[in-house]
């Protein structure tokens, strides 16, 4: 499964297809990818230009970011459906314990997409204030991209949890579900 590096029509065509993967939590970290890049977009056009030089060292700053959380957010693209197929094929074993552990796996993935997504969005707010003004446009179809990841990815969760023993993980996943 390499969805991450597919063209965008190849990764539709997948996407429309009578398959279950790559889905919805695929779909969830790819738009993070892209918010990362709307962002590291206007860091680019913030940088080294004239009237931002106060705030180019945090935006430096903020571009490295990016790109960790954009290499990240392009890495779930795959690991969603690597958790699910892991999930589905512990269903079919009918093991407990394997279907626990794919449910956590499976619950970890868009948590962690949650978090990084929090991260991408509190970016975007701040490129709002400080970032080029000609492109702060970009930051804030970033921070919206954002807000409309959080919903999906309760959802992945809410729809595993439920098999999840793990008392701490539990735990974290209630504090967003």
């Amino acid at each position: 499964m390499n969805f991450s590096n597919m063209t965008i029509e190849e990764y539709a065509n997948e996407l429309k297809a009578k398959k279950s993967v790559p889905g919805g939590g695929s779909v969830l970290a790819l738009t993070l990818e892209l918010a990362c890049s709307l962002c590291l977009m206007c860091a680019n056009f913030t940088i080294g230009k004239k009237g931002y030089e106060e705030h180019c060292v945090e935006v430096e700053e903020i571009s490295k970011e990016l790109e960790t959380y954009s290499k990240r957010a392009h890495e779930l693209i795959d690991l969603d459906g690597i958790a699910f197929n892991a999930l589905m094929e512990a269903y079919r074993s009918k093991e407990q314990n394997r279907i626990e552990e794919a449910s956590k796996d499976a619950s970890e993935v868009p948590y962690e997409l949650y978090l990084l997504t929090k991260k991408v969005e509190d970016i975007a707010k701040r490129l709002l204030v400080i970032g080029n003004k000609n492109v702060t446009s970009d930051a804030s179809i970033a921070k919206d991209l954002c807000e409309a990841i959080y919903p999906g990815c309760i959802l992945n969760i809410k729809a595993n949890v439920a098999s999840v023993k793990d008392e701490e993980a539990v735990e974290r996943y209630k504090k967003i579900i």
